[in-house]
């Protein structure tokens, strides 16, 4: 475990998500909560595999920090802080970085191949929070950390996304199950690298 004090990655990211995403609501609709397109959002920073072809690396950043429902996004930085406090002191900021960022970034872009163009722009940071929430789902799994702030975080952040999931296409989306897997892989890497430190340690 990481003896880092206090989640700074966690609480960086959620800063400039709610930052950036109200900001740039209210540059196209001249409103915080004002309705907008996500055709909208291709200047600000969506995504799509077009954009990583033409090396326009900086939207697999961008693209996870902006919203086209902003009452969304405050519900995905409440996930997101809920389970960063926890799980950030676990593995330390560079790696709880990388672990939202490629388990966002994957998941993004895959979500942009089920849907039609135009509208195929790749945003939101619900990929990424599930790859996270499938860190928490380990430590759980592994009874590493049993807590029930940890339980009420991972059920708080994946079953409403799942459920609207359900609801809405009725079946959980690509995007959401892959930014899963990639968080579990991520973690279970890590895991067994842990595993391995304290066998050599012992």
């Amino acid at each position: 475990m990481s003896h880092q004090k206090y989640p700074l990655v966690t609480i960086i990211i959620s800063l400039v998500t709610v930052i950036y995403s109200l900001y740039v609501n209210y540059e196209i609709s001249g409103s915080l909560l004002g309705k907008i397109k996500i055709t909208q959002l291709e200047q600000y920073g969506g995504i799509t595999f077009e954009h990583l072809w033409n090396l326009e690396l900086w939207r697999l950043f961008v693209s996870q920090v902006v919203h086209v429902k902003q009452p969304h996004m405050f519900f995905n930085v409440a996930s997101f802080l809920l389970l960063g406090i926890i799980l950030e002191r676990y593995i330390g900021a560079i790696r709880f970085f990388l672990l939202w960022f490629i388990s966002g970034a994957v998941g993004t872009l895959i979500s942009t191949l089920t849907v039609e163009p135009p509208w195929s722009l790749g945003t939101g940071a619900s990929q990424a929070i599930l790859g996270v929430a499938a860190f928490g789902v380990l430590l759980l799994y592994k009874k590493i950390d049993a807590s029930l702030f940890l339980k009420f975080a991972v059920i708080f952040a994946i079953l409403p996304a799942l459920l609207l999931d359900l609801i809405f296409v009725h079946y959980p989306k690509l995007g959401h199950v892959t930014g899963f897997m990639v968080g579990w892989i991520i973690a279970f890497f890590y895991y067994s690298q842990r595993e391995k430190s304290l066998k050599i340690l012992l």
